[in-house]
């Protein structure tokens, strides 16, 4: 049995996937990359989002949001979502943009897009979740490698 050891940094050693998270409100859209989406279940998707995301107020306005899940070589797509403010730049800019069936925006040529609409929200300190049910899903390419987030890199 091994020894447990407080690191005080052990929280970085998780891995994570990387996915967009998008959402669109009376013409206006935004987006971020989090590292913080799973399913739970058959038929949603949870994700978290903190205060300061203009995300956040879309999908609350919406009641909606898609998760694209971001390959292996989608750094800069990664960076822009997660580095810049979506009030600051247009993060879509140069991606080809999608919508299914509730009006968020979905990236083209990723592994996997999920549109959903929010059947829960909680509340955990400032950072809110929210759970959807997957209305409609698909995938753009048939190769996977995901790209992995650990720390502060790809």
């Amino acid at each position: 049995m091994s020894e447990v050891v407080n690191t005080g940094g052990t929280h970085d050693r998780l891995c994570h996937g990387v996915n967009i998270v998008t959402a669109s409100h009376e013409g206006k859209r935004a987006g971020l990359a989090v590292a913080w989406a799973c399913q739970v279940g058959g038929q949603r998707i949870l994700v978290t989002v903190g205060p300061q995301s203009h995300t956040r107020e879309l999908i609350e306005a919406s009641g909606a949001f898609g998760l694209t899940v971001l390959r292996s070589g989608q750094q800069d797509i990664g960076r822009t979502f997660g580095l810049h403010h979506s009030g600051d730049v247009d993060k879509f800019e140069g991606l080809e943009v999608f919508t299914a069936e509730t009006g968020s925006p979905l990236l083209r040529r990723c592994p996997a897009w999920f549109d959903c609409r929010v059947t829960h929200t909680f509340e955990l300190g400032r950072t809110k979740l929210f759970v959807g049910e997957i209305v409609a899903s698909g995938a753009d390419v048939t190769e996977f490698v995901p790209l992995i987030y650990r720390g502060d890199e790809y």
